[in-house]
This record gives C-alpha cells, structure tokens and sequence, in this order.
C-alpha cells in the first residue's frame, strides 16, 4: 500500500505537470487562432478601399445632374457651397472651442437647436427601427477588454499586443521591436483600483459602437431555434481614440472621439443570415432616402472588412461642401466570427427530437444612425444662399416647431 500511495503522489504530481503545460499550451492555441480574421464573401472585391464597388446611387442634390459617379468627376454644380463647420458655427448649433477646454481637441457640445437635432435623429432611427421589428436598448458605454477583443476590436496598444506575444511565445525581441497598428479603443479604470494589479487582468474599455454590449448580450448561451432572427436596436456614446485621423477629416464634427449612434444588431441562423444582411441595408437605404440624402452603397473590399467581416456594404452621402463622399454608414455579416468566441450557439433542428449539437449563431451589424455624420450631410446638401439650412420632414415632429434652421444674429 505504501509502495502505490508512493506511486499515486508521483502519477498525481505528473498530472498535474502535465495539466500546466497542456494550459499553456491551450493558451497559446487560442491566441494564435484568434489572429485568424474571417473568411471573406467570394464576391468581394480584392485589394484597399480604391477597388470598392458601387453597387447602388440614390438621389440627385439639388435637381443637378453632376453628382459624381466616380472620383473622376468632382464637380457638383457653379454654387459654392459652405463646408458643413462654417454652416454650424452660424448657426450656433455646435461649441467646439468648450469641447476642446473641457475634454480636449475634437470634443464637441451640441447646443440649441443643435441638441435638438441629435435627439431628433435617434428618435427618428429608434421609430424606423421599432416599426421594422427591432427591439430598442439602451446599451452600456463600456464593456470588458475580453468581450471587445472577442467582437473582433483591438482593446491593446501595438506594444501591449507584442509584450502579450512574447510571454505566450517566448519571443523577447517581439516585446523590443513590435508597435503595431495603433488600437482606436479607450481603456477606463476606476482611480482606486489603478495600483492593483489584478484589477488590470480584464479592464473595461469605452464601447466603440453599440454592437459590442448588443452582441454580447448573449455569451455563452444557447438559444432556441424559433427565438432567431433577434434583431436588436442599441443606443449608445461612441468613443474612438481616430489615431492617425489628418487633414479635412478633422475639421469640425466630421471626425470626433465621442459620438452618439443608433446601432441595428441581428443574431441570425447561419442560412439566412446573407437574407438579414440584405433586409438590413434595405433598411438604411430607406432611412437615408427619406432624410432626403444623396448617396451611394458601396460593397467594401478585402483590405476594408476588419478581422470580424465576412461581407461588408458602406454608405457614403454626398457632402457638397467637402466635396467629396463621406462614409454615414455600414452593414456587415460576421457570420459565426464573434459567437464562436463569445459562445453563442443555436440549437440543431434534429428530425426526430431536435437533440442535434448546438451550432454557432450569425452576427450582423449595420448603423442606422451616426449622428454627427448625418448632420455634416444635411448641413451642406439643405443650406439656403441665405445661410439658412432646412430641416428634413421626417425630422420635423422632434424640433419642437422648427423648419428651418437660422443663423445667429451677432
């Protein structure tokens, strides 16, 4: 007996070697495979943001027949048009100066008929959105770095991501030479927990969309057949770090650090989720057709569709003052890229008692409304030679009477 007890301790302290070097080597597995982006739709155009196809034009500014159709053709008509910053400061609907005293460069108040006109635009969106068979939410703004990473986000810096690589692979010269990508993602931490260690292990991160916390929603769980397609409305702050933004794209609220948007999320099975894919772009084509916009669908090509993208779609306004498209939108199916690693899965309709293995559901995602961007658009395609820029008829029942806004005497 003494003899087994004596083997048993060493078989057990064996195992329990062996359980530490399987462990780490699980670690590793995971952590390369979650390098592996999506696979993309065979349809997808190859190659950057040039080679993107227009697959769709919508509307006609101004009854001129000049709207570009392609980056060759600028011209849009002889008016000169404001660019939609100037429009806003004469207006007095937007404060970037207190923004930048308060919070820094590229914050912003809305104020006046400006707020008005953000609350506007979500109550329009959330109304469409209810109407088409969304639930609305209200979602948080943050969510743990693990649930941003697993929704296909960069939660770490370049640095911290080649650190990371270099414990888990034992590559120093990794943690020396790698920067990497700059990650877009705001990480927050409550002031007493920053000298705790093990308080940074997973730390909350400022949500960059509300498609994050509405996919989430639901990890680790397996839902039933007859409960999908669960199409999801979120609203929620946006924040984004834009590392790297330059130039024009500065200016004004065309490209901010918080932001508010109304985001549309479906759970799908994966047969019909390229059908939710189309049922959600026909959504927003209708919402920005009813705003009155000018704009073109655009499906995005490879070096666009991010790590979690199978398929992609764009939407770009026409902004007369800039000159130039300007991204409002997007809609894309990650098919079973973020459930598999928030493990969502769906039951299998067995022909006999449904006991089938559980399978990985779709996810999909497309804006409804990004506020900002949509009043860039409406600022410079409804301005007035007076200076005056009028307010869209769908908007019209949320500005408490106004049709028209004016600029501030001085």
């Amino acid at each position: 007996m003494a003899d087994l007890r004596g083997r048993a301790s060493i078989v057990k302290a064996s195992i329990q070697g062996l359980e530490l070097q399987l462990g780490s080597i699980e670690s590793r597995l995971r952590y390369e495979a979650a390098k592996i982006p999506n696979l993309s739709h065979p349809d997808t155009p190859l190659g950057d943001e040039s080679h993107a196809r227009t697959v769709h034009i919508n509307g006609s500014l101004h009854n001129t027949p000049t709207v570009p159709l392609d980056e060759t053709n600028s011209a849009l008509s002889d008016v000169e048009f404001k660019d939609h910053y100037d429009l806003a400061l004469s207006l007095g609907i937007v404060d970037m100066e207190a923004g930048a005293r308060v919070a820094g460069s590229r914050f912003h108040y809305w104020r006046g008929a400006g707020a008005l006109l953000e609350l506007a635009l979500v109550q329009y969106a959330m109304t469409r959105a209810v109407a088409a068979g969304f639930v609305p939410h209200i979602t948080p703004d943050v969510a743990r770095s693990s649930v941003v990473d697993a929704c296909g986000f960069r939660p770490r810096s370049g640095a911290e991501d080649a650190l990371l690589d270099s414990q888990i692979n034992g590559d120093s010269a990794a943690a020396v030479h790698g920067s990497g990508e700059a990650s877009q993602t705001y990480r927050v931490m409550p002031v007493a927990e920053e000298s705790h260690k093990e308080a940074a292990a997973d730390p909350l991160c400022l949500v960059a969309t509300a498609e994050i916390p509405l996919v989430a929603m639901r990890q680790q769980q397996i839902l039933d057949r007859h409960s999908l397609p669960i199409s999801m409305a979120g609203l929620s702050h946006c924040f984004r770090a834009e590392a790297g933004a330059r130039g024009r794209d500065t200016r004004g609220i065309y490209r901010l650090h918080q932001f508010t948007k109304v985001e549309l999320v479906t759970l799908a099975l994966p047969e019909s989720s390229q059908a939710e894919l189309t049922r959600l772009v026909d959504f927003q084509k209708s919402l920005y057709a009813d705003l009155g916009l000018t704009f073109r669908l655009l499906q995005m090509p490879t070096y666009e569709l991010g790590a979690s993208a199978y398929q992609k779609f764009d939407i770009e306004a026409w902004m007369p003052g800039r000159r130039a498209w300007g991204e409002i939108s997007s809609a894309s199916n990650c098919t079973d890229y973020q459930a598999r690693r928030l493990g969502i899965r769906v039951r299998a309709e067995s022909a006999k008692d449904g006991s089938g293995s559980p399978a990985f559901v779709h996810t999909l995602n497309a804006t409804a409304v990004a506020v900002p961007r949509i009043v860039v658009a409406m600022l410079e395609s409804f301005q007035r030679p007076d200076g005056s820029v009028a307010v869209p008829h769908v908007l019209r029942p949320w500005m408490m009477g106004m049709d028209v806004l004016v600029p501030e005497r001085r």
